[in-house]
């Protein structure tokens, strides 16, 4: 792409693998109130919304699904983050380690939004699209989950088999970025 007269070269969007976490999986099918009054008695916020997440000390709580969680958590508290989701849980609900079942991939810098309209089928461009946000599509025949950080950072989280050919998709489209996105 060439760039318009007096438009601005941009940094391309960086991004990287962190390093591995524990990633638990929190289903709910019971009594969801009960749920949701003992998950917010034990980590201090509520459960999410659908399509949002949220924060709690170290934790990330994302909305997967209806009834469904995936808490990120340093690895260090996997253990004690497990046997209290299954306190929180009771007989209402499970909590299962898919912490082999999903990576993530850390987007960053003011155009990573940009990065993301490439091969993908989701308008990651939508205002609406904000922090605390998390959406759920499909980039370059790859399925990714999207958990918008801030404005200028995102962690995507995908099947590990699929984080290299993610990575090296995104690293020939950052090198085909040549002007800020509208946002920048």
């Amino acid at each position: 792409m060439i760039p318009k007269a007096g438009a601005t070269v941009t940094d391309a969007p960086r991004f990287h693998l962190q390093p591995p976490q524990a990633l638990l999986r929190l289903e709910v099918w019971g009594e969801a109130n009960a749920v949701s009054k003992r998950f917010k008695a034990a980590f201090g916020v509520d459960l999410p919304a659908a399509s949002l997440a949220i924060s709690s000390g170290d934790l990330r709580v994302i909305w997967r699904e209806p009834s469904a969680y995936m808490i990120a958590a340093p690895l260090a508290v996997s253990q004690d983050l497990s046997e209290k989701l299954t306190k929180v849980a009771a007989r209402d609900g499970a909590v299962t380690d898919i912490s082999g079942a999903a990576v993530c991939c850390t987007l960053s810098g003011p155009d990573w939004r940009a990065l993301l309209t490439h091969g993908g089928v989701f308008d990651a461009e939508d205002p609406a699209f904000a922090l605390g946000c998390v959406a759920g599509t499909v980039v370059e025949h790859i399925n990714i989950r999207i958990d918008v950080l801030s404005e200028t950072r995102a962690d995507i989280y995908v099947a590990p088999s699929y984080a290299q050919d993610l990575l090296g998709y995104w690293d020939q489209v950052a090198g085909c970025l040549s002007v800020r996105s509208p946002r920048g």
